[in-house]
């Protein structure tokens, strides 16, 4: 566990500094969001906590990697990077909610938040970044971080535009109604996506390593 909290920091020594000032913009543009729609205020978080996170993927500023002074196995590193995201996803959606919740003190209507459905979408958000992950492990070593690029933007907007599709959002309630599917259902496998992923990135990383 202490190799594995080791590479959660290494990921996180690599983005920091961006994300102190990247974390304040999606707050503020949250709040905007929140005002009208609570479910759109959450999802503009996870959109861009999704871009962020995936930022751990590119080279490190420092010249020590910490990295290196942590010993470990590549499983080690890959669930490091995972829970590391992990952490973060579940800190956007509780900005999210909070933002939401703030707003509507306010006097704001903005339909507050429904439970069922931030689940829902949470659980959507976690199957995009198993796929967003297992992409990234697969392909930039291959193609590069320009590549890494186009791959990191993509599912964080096909999260963002169906959320803010009041049609759609109004079909997923209906069916999480009408079927008894509630979204804790959707976040269990979107829970489930991820941790296959793992085991995907893993095995692609001991592939490529020859191991």
């Amino acid at each position: 566990m202490k190799q594995i909290i080791g590479y959660m920091e290494y990921d996180y020594i690599k983005i920091k500094y961006g994300m102190r000032y990247t974390m304040l913009v999606f707050i503020v543009v949250s709040g905007f969001f929140a005002s009208k729609s609570g479910l759109g205020a959450v999802g503009y978080m996870l959109f861009g906590t999704m871009i962020l996170a995936s930022t751990t993927f590119g080279p490190s500023e420092h010249t020590v990697s910490f990295g290196t002074l942590v010993p470990g196995s590549t499983m080690q590193k890959v669930l490091g990077r995972h829970l590391m995201e992990l952490i973060m996803i579940t800190l956007s959606i509780l900005f999210g909610v909070a933002i939401t919740k703030g707003m509507e003190f306010a006097g704001f209507d903005n339909g507050g938040v429904d439970l069922q459905l931030v689940a829902a979408i949470s659980g959507i958000a976690l199957f995009l970044l198993a796929i967003q992950n297992v992409l990234l492990y697969l392909l930039v070593p291959v193609l590069g971080l320009q590549f890494a690029n186009i791959i990191r933007m993509v599912p964080g907007f096909i999260l963002f535009f169906f959320v803010v599709n009041e049609k759609t959002v109004d079909s997923v309630a209906g069916i999480l109604q009408g079927a008894d599917t509630p979204g804790m259902v959707v976040l269990g496998m979107g829970a489930v996506s991820l941790l296959l992923g793992i085991f995907l990135s893993y095995g692609i990383e001991r592939k490529r390593q020859g191991k």
